[in-house]
């Protein structure tokens, strides 16, 4: 179906409180997948008021790619975040820092799974690429892959210079060109201004939302309808209306290279 990955360069500009807000909003059936090496935040932030098996998550089920039983394995690694409707699902993240080292050889199995998945749009946050181990194998296999940052000054803003550099380096040629866009925080800088900066088409917005993100972290309540969710609700459409667009580049771009047939 469609695998997402969302990512940040350094520092905290939400890219996790944004995946969830994606997850929680969205029309469609969804996995929220915790794929940051640096460790997950949803048992310790927003699952935190309830008692969950500790042993489930993306650790067991990279396992489970690598001996090729994802399939049988996936659902009881995930949690509903939505029951009993299994519309909105959650793979936990690692509980240890040190785990991602041992995931080095699993994010391309992992991003081969996500990828086939049928049922639902997989939104992978792999947290920020300053972190130690990013899984590079399953960015490159990502559908578009959303690098977050804050919008409000060039302070917030320069630091997806060198993010989108790494990128260049570490992913297929083209791939940035074609499959990286921005998802902006916050206000301050105007979009055309950051696009024309950094290279990279501005794909949605996210408003800067302190309450409603303490919510997401397990501070406090939140409003269904605050700006943050409303917001990512309507992102959904911003979102997937490029996916549908860089899909169709890439059948053009087939079709025009494709060798007519030769008749003699």
């Amino acid at each position: 179906m469609t695998l997402i990955a969302m990512i940040s360069a350094k520092g905290s500009p939400g890219v996790s409180t944004a995946a969830l807000a994606f997850t929680l909003t969205w029309p469609a059936p969804v996995l929220l997948a915790e794929c940051d090496p640096a460790g997950g935040d949803l048992l310790a932030g927003y699952l935190a008021r309830y008692e969950l098996p500790p042993d489930r998550g993306v650790l067991p089920l990279a396992s489970s790619a690598l001996r090729g039983t994802a399939d049988q394995d996936l659902t009881g690694n995930l949690i509903d975040l939505d029951a009993p409707r299994q519309q909105r699902m959650a793979l936990p993240g690692l509980t240890e820092p040190a785990q991602s080292a041992s995931l080095n050889l699993a994010w391309t199995a992992l991003g081969e799974f996500f990828s086939r998945m049928t049922t639902r749009t997989v939104l992978a946050d792999c947290g920020r690429l300053a972190a130690a181990h990013p899984p590079w194998s399953l960015l490159a296999q990502a559908d578009l892959v959303l690098l977050t940052l804050r919008a409000h000054s060039l302070r917030t803003v320069s630091p997806a210079v060198s993010a989108l550099s790494a990128l260049r380096r570490q992913l297929p040629e083209g791939f940035v060109q074609q499959h990286v866009g921005l998802l902006l925080i916050g206000g301050g800088i105007a979009s055309r201004e950051i696009s024309r900066h950094l290279g990279a088409p501005v794909v949605a917005s996210l408003p800067w939302d302190p309450q409603t993100a303490a919510a997401l972290c397990g501070d406090g309540r939140g409003r269904r309808r605050a700006p943050l969710m409303r917001h990512g609700a309507a992102a959904y459409d911003a979102v997937t209306e490029r996916i549908a667009a860089q899909r169709m580049d890439s059948a053009l771009s087939r079709r025009d290279t494709e060798q007519l047939p030769v008749t003699l």
